[in-house]
């Protein structure tokens, strides 16, 4: 998940000790855009292309017409543009396939700069993209890495290049690069699926549904449930939606920053909350999840997540924000269950 922390990131700072190079030119920004460049003035006219709904939510009030959440449609005037600025995510099959749909979109001549954090394989770059690109590192200050490169075969993008497929429990799973289970179900999805019985009712919301796995597993045991699946991550939207239709199975899939689109109350709630932000540790989703649950909750409703043993919420939970017991626990995961 995106941090909007207002502290100068290390991209951030490595971009703005070689802001010469990128002044006064049109620019795409895609990819973990550092808070501060969504009010920039460094550039000429530039765009942000973002995957994630809470960036488009919170700055589509400013900067409307700047600002794109990616569709794998949206191919509009971005040839018109004289370099596109990238900050490297974690996971390299997402960093290939958000990469490879706007080279296949962008202009032959578009400059186009990579930023990130040595430790992130950013380094494997010029590996990853030996077909398409030429890249140079340029500049190396605050453990980050600035490449500089051009297309020399501009690639063309293909989304079915891009799914993995596979079945679980006879439910069948698509998913695409950057979303939770994208290769398999995890061992913590498995064990959250473990405590789900076939006597559940009523309203279901899962947070951060990704391939929407929880649900799906959820609603075969219980056929009756009014699902409701949200999400940050645009792929995740994707994978959600069509995996709930090759499994017949309904339900309601939209963009929503934690609770910020949820209007209603649930009988349970579902999640197995993502524990980083790029390359570090942050609880803050989990926290916002416990926090603000008994908002959503009918009265007697549950909120049921898995969290890995190793993390202590011990003062956090002190604060009895709600009730909880923990109701499964292995060597690696714990689930906890929490009610009003």
């Amino acid at each position: 998940m995106y941090s909007q922390l207002l502290s100068l990131s290390k991209e951030y700072q490595l971009l703005i000790k070689n802001i010469q190079l990128f002044k006064n030119k049109s620019t795409i920004l895609s990819g973990i855009i550092p808070y501060q460049l969504f009010n920039t003035k460094f550039f000429k006219n530039f765009i942000i292309y973002t995957q994630y709904y809470n960036l488009y939510k919170i700055k589509n009030k400013k900067i409307n017409k700047n600002i794109i959440l990616n569709n794998f449609y949206y191919q509009n005037k971005l040839n018109t543009y004289q370099q596109l600025i990238y900050f490297w995510v974690k996971n390299k099959q997402e960093v290939k396939f958000q990469l490879t749909y706007l080279l296949s979109f962008i202009s032959n001549s578009c400059c186009i700069y990579i930023i990130g954090k040595n430790k992130s394989g950013i380094n494997s770059i010029n590996k990853i993209f030996n077909n398409y690109l030429i890249f140079k590192k340029i500049d190396y200050a605050r453990n980050c890495c600035l490449y500089k490169g051009y297309i020399k075969n501009k690639p063309k993008f293909s989304l079915k290049i891009f799914i993995n497929i596979y079945t679980w429990n006879n439910i069948i799973i698509k998913s695409l690069p950057g979303v939770f289970g994208y290769k398999k179900i995890d061992e913590g999805t498995k064990l959250l699926i473990s405590t789900f019985k076939n006597n559940i009712k009523g309203k279901v919301l899962d947070i951060g549904c990704g391939t929407g796995i929880l649900s799906i597993a959820l609603a075969k045991k219980n056929p009756k449930l009014d699902l409701t699946l949200i999400d940050n991550y645009n792929s995740a939207i994707w994978c959600s939606k069509n995996n709930l239709i090759n499994n017949k199975i309904k339900g309601k899939v939209f963009f929503s920053d934690i609770y910020s689109q949820i209007k209603e109350k649930y009988n349970l709630i579902i999640s197995n909350p993502p524990i980083h932000n790029n390359l570090n540790i942050n609880l803050s989703v989990i926290k916002k999840i416990i926090k603000n649950a008994k908002k959503y909750l009918i009265k007697n409703g549950e909120l049921r997540i898995i969290i890995q043993s190793f993390i202590s919420l011990n003062t956090f939970l002190k604060k009895r924000y709600l009730n909880y017991k923990i109701i499964l626990k292995k060597k690696h995961y714990t689930v906890f269950k929490f009610t009003l």
